[in-house]
């Protein structure tokens, strides 16, 4: 599971960039700035491109991978019994 390791609005707000703006500069659409506010990492990559030239970061300074329980279950198990069957 991905999760953002800055609080995006906090530092979108540093850079001077609130809802209004982002919408009227077309930067990022409302609907992307409330999955920020509620921290929700199902954006594009064009939007996390955004979001690094905006704040000046890399991907991995905004963003991390956390294993999930679910993670486990629906991803790794399947690589190890095709890894099993061959």
């Amino acid at each position: 599971m991905l999760e953002y390791k800055i609080d995006v609005i906090s530092e979108l707000s540093k850079v001077g960039i609130n809802t209004t703006t982002a919408k009227q500069s077309g930067i990022f659409a409302q609907a992307t700035m409330k999955k920020f506010k509620g921290k929700d990492t199902n954006i594009s990559l064009d939007n996390l491109n955004r979001l690094c030239c905006v704040l000046e970061m890399q991907p991995r300074d905004i963003i991390k991978y956390v294993e999930t329980k679910q993670d486990e279950e629906d991803i790794i198990s399947k690589i190890r019994e095709i890894k099993q069957t061959k």
